[in-house]
């Protein structure tokens, strides 16, 4: 009676285990940038005006094949990096790039509509260290054709 008692337990509780591990694998960064993001994007210049003085500043972003330059806040912050990959959720694309000097990755999310993009920075790791998430704002980009022929034509 006791061998039957322990082995029913054995047995449900081997069933219960095995049911309950998944197998699902997380995705996998492709090396390199999306074609249809890469190119010269920015937003309509703000002008400041300060007695005689004139300031124009812009939200902007560069992708080519090998490097991201992302300058935001009206030129306040930018970021950028090579060694970068991509991963493709639906419409969205969640790009990362290092910066040597700052040994840091950098995790952006891109979505394009046309000729507009939706850019917004989600979150930085640094060498050995955890990924910190970021929310930060979300910017409206609009596609430069003529920046973008003479960059990526290299």
């Amino acid at each position: 009676m006791h061998k039957l008692l322990t082995g029913t337990i054995l047995t449900l509780g081997l069933a219960l285990g095995v049911s309950g591990t998944t197998t699902a694998q997380a995705a996998k960064w492709t090396m390199g940038t999306p074609q249809i993001m890469r190119g010269v994007w920015y937003a309509k210049p703000r002008v400041q005006r300060k007695g005689h003085d004139t300031t124009v500043t812009n939200n902007a972003m560069v992708l080519t094949p090998k490097w991201l330059y992302v300058m935001y806040d009206y030129g306040n912050h930018d970021y950028g990096g090579n060694r970068l990959a991509y991963r493709r959720s639906g419409k969205q694309y969640r790009l990362r790039a290092y910066d040597r000097l700052d040994k840091t990755w950098s995790y952006t999310k891109l979505q394009r509509s046309g000729k507009q993009l939706t850019l917004q920075k989600y979150g930085t790791k640094r060498t050995g260290k955890r990924f910190t998430a970021k929310s930060g704002k979300t910017y409206q980009l609009e596609f430069q054709a003529k920046f973008s022929a003479q960059l990526l034509a290299k």
